[in-house]
């Protein structure tokens, strides 16, 4: 049966095009999905856990890091005991038979550039180390990852069914799809035979415009269809991950994206790079188990010698005036007997009144005495002696009782120290009006000292070995018992220490610790009180070095030693690596 050209040219149009689309389509590379929020469809282009291929070696005497970066390979050697860094060492690295020496550099590392450092794969390399006395072989594995090429990016969709069977079963979906269309699209042909025209009738044009227009929406389906198959990234949904699973501290093949960032793991260990941990002055100590004294903190407050410094007070009420110097000011040393101020008395009218009187009756006494004197002298020889001296002895008294007066209404209080010493309190200002035993100034001797502490258990001060009181910035002193008291004072028994080697700096009044250490004694581990840093739940934790990049928080149980150190009773075993220099500042990596 003969078609017309009006029914099979559009149709093999379309046909063509459609084929055409359909190859192109699933020919061209994939492209990731979007992610929508909360969802993963794949690996990121850089993780930000992944770091530089490095090699770790250590021994009992070296520890050893090799970086690699580029074509070259840094070298970070440290003392394995307190990971102290060795910048002066002889280090040989060798791979099979090919032997590199390492060139020392200026920050104390050394480099390495040798040609299998382009390799990729494992490596075993040997390193010979001499380093003063010491020498040592070093054993360590390099795993150098093969570099990412551009190609694997852009993947064309049709090498995926040669991967995944289910792509199989998707294109034989779309084969029947493609039937049913098809199959729709076709002409309608009338079987029975057309009768003989002239002319032949042409399509009307409604008819032909449904035609393409059913054309049109056919390429649209199946461009739709192959496009939803071309994707090589399913649609992710429920917090699912299509892509490559994160692998926590990966080493990458390019080191121009490696991170070698200090960072927190998700299980707490504490990553630091060698470099990082020489920024950080990062030292280390092996902790023993050994006996030591049992210790007990309490609390306790510096206060000055009673017997060195002293009071400066007013004998009588009056008005405060300074000398030709000034008033004496707080930090300034004076000596004892030294004039301080001077004190002007204060008196009332009445009391003004009093005092005249009595002079007057006074001066009126002593004029009699006088001529009772005078005329004795006259009759002496005729008159005992004895009421001669006697007339003399009562013109005295009257005198004094005149001298003594006579001061009261001007004459000024001069207040002297009462101790040599620094003024620590002044409370004096000009013209002030003062009570009699007024406290004017407060005189400190500051190389004499004493700690007035208390404590709760009088179990803990009765045998005393030794003891020391640490301040807020952690400075420690030595003490000295004096005396404990028999009287409780606020259910607590007061105990007096003299400080040994006052600090310059040390103020009376500042609150401290005072560490007691018994004649007891107990099993622990000593490590310096430095280690010790809080979690952030508030546990007392020490950072164990497990390995040459890697630092663990272990938490622990202590008592004070000394101010300095304290006493590990439980929470690490003998032997472990304890980080004693930077803890602080390690335990702030997040």
């Amino acid at each position: 049966m003969n078609l017309r050209a009006s029914d099979t040219g559009p149709a093999s149009l379309v046909g063509a095009l459609i084929a055409f689309l359909l190859f192109a389509v699933m020919a061209m590379p994939s492209v990731p999905a979007r992610a929508h929020e909360g969802h993963d469809h794949g690996a990121p282009a850089v993780m930000v856990t992944a770091v530089a291929p490095r090699v770790e070696a250590g021994s009992e005497s070296f520890e050893l890091v090799g970086i690699v970066r580029g074509k070259t390979m840094i070298l970070f050697l440290d003392r394995f005991a307190d990971n102290e860094p060795v910048t002066r060492a002889t280090i040989d690295v060798t791979l099979d038979t090919d032997t590199v020496r390492a060139e020392p550099q200026p920050d104390g590392s050394f480099l390495v550039e040798a040609p299998w450092l382009a390799k990729t794969g494992r490596l075993d390399l040997i390193f010979a180390v001499a380093a003063g006395d010491a020498s040592d072989l070093l054993i360590g594995a390099l795993d150098l990852p093969a570099e990412a090429t551009d190609g694997a990016a852009g993947e064309s969709t049709l090498a995926l069914p040669t991967r995944s069977p289910v792509l199989w079963l998707v294109g034989l979906g779309l084969f029947v799809v493609g039937l049913v269309l098809g199959r729709s699209l076709a002409p309608r042909r009338n079987n029975a035979p057309p009768a003989p025209l002239a002319v032949p009738p042409e399509r009307s044009t409604p008819e032909r415009d449904i035609g393409l227009k059913r054309h049109a929406g056919a390429v649209v389906m199946l461009a739709v269809l192959a496009m939803a198959t071309s994707a090589r990234v399913a649609l992710a949904h429920g917090d699912e991950d299509h892509g490559a699973a994160e692998k926590p501290m990966a080493a990458v093949a390019s080191p121009a994206i490696a991170t070698d960032s200090p960072r927190r793991l998700s299980d707490g260990t504490l990553f630091v790079p060698k470099p990082t941990q020489r920024l950080l002055s990062i030292r280390t100590q092996s902790a023993r188990v050994q006996e030591v004294s049992r210790a007990t903190a309490i609390t306790g407050r510096v206060i000055a010698d009673p017997t060195a410094g002293g009071r400066v007070q007013a004998a009588l009420a009056g008005r405060i005036e300074p000398l030709e110097d000034g008033f004496p000011v707080i930090g300034q040393r004076v000596l004892r007997g030294q004039a301080l101020v001077t004190v002007s008395p204060v008196i009332t009218t009445l009391e003004r009144g009093g005092v005249r009187e009595q002079l007057a009756q006074i001066e009126s006494s002593i004029g009699i005495a006088e001529q009772r004197v005078a005329r004795l002298s006259q009759l002496q020889g005729s008159v005992p002696q004895r009421e001669i001296d006697e007339a003399r002895r009562e013109l005295d008294g009257l005198r004094q009782r005149r001298r003594a007066l006579g001061p009261s209404l001007a004459e000024r209080e001069v207040v002297r120290a009462s101790a040599s010493g620094v003024i620590s309190v002044a409370n004096v200002v000009t013209g002030q009006l003062i009570e009699s035993g007024a406290v004017l100034f407060e005189i400190v001797d500051p190389a004499k000292l004493w700690v007035e502490a208390i404590a709760y258990d009088p179990a803990t001060v009765i045998d005393i070995r030794s003891a020391v009181a640490t301040t807020a910035d952690n400075a420690t002193m030595p003490l000295e018992l004096i005396g404990r008291s028999l009287t409780l004072r606020q259910q607590a028994v007061p105990v007096l220490f003299r400080i040994t080697h006052p600090s310059p700096t040390l103020k009376v009044g500042t609150p401290v610790s005072v560490i007691l250490q018994e004649a007891r004694t107990e099993t622990g581990m000593v490590l310096p009180a430095a280690s010790v840093v809080s979690a952030a739940n508030g546990e007392n934790v020490v950072l164990e070095h497990v390995a040459a990049e890697r630092f663990v928080p272990r938490p622990i149980r202590l008592r004070p030693l000394d101010g300095e150190r304290v006493v590990v009773l439980a929470g690490i075993g003998d032997g472990t690596r304890v980080v004693t220099a930077g803890a602080e500042l390690l335990n702030q990596i997040r």
